[in-house]
């Protein structure tokens, strides 16, 4: 049998939005209750810059990184919004190493 825990277990509240530029965004943490989230100023850390992968690649330069064009329209949900339509960003591909270890 499982007992009451003494006092209730309280997790940290959600973030304030919009979130400060200063701070990293991990898109996939989010809270879910926000109606569309504002493209960021500059590209994202850790998200794919330029040249962006062309059709049917699908994939678009805004604001100095890349995105994936969604098929639905406003409300984005926790997808970024701009100009009418949502995006999601692309993630950073990692650079093959260019030296071997001795």
């Amino acid at each position: 049998m499982l007992a009451p825990h003494p006092e209730p277990i309280r997790g940290d509240p959600p973030p304030e939005w919009p979130i400060p530029e200063h701070l990293t965004t991990d898109w996939l943490t989010r809270d879910g209750g926000a109606i569309a989230v504002p493209m960021p100023p500059k590209r994202l850390e850790r998200q794919q810059a330029p040249p962006c992968l062309p059709p049917p690649g699908g994939q678009v330069e805004i604001n100095g990184g890349c995105w994936f064009e969604m098929v639905g329209r406003p409300p984005c949900g926790q997808l970024y919004e701009h100009a009418g339509k949502c995006y999601v960003p692309v993630r950073e591909i990692p650079k093959p190493p260019t030296s071997v270890d001795p």
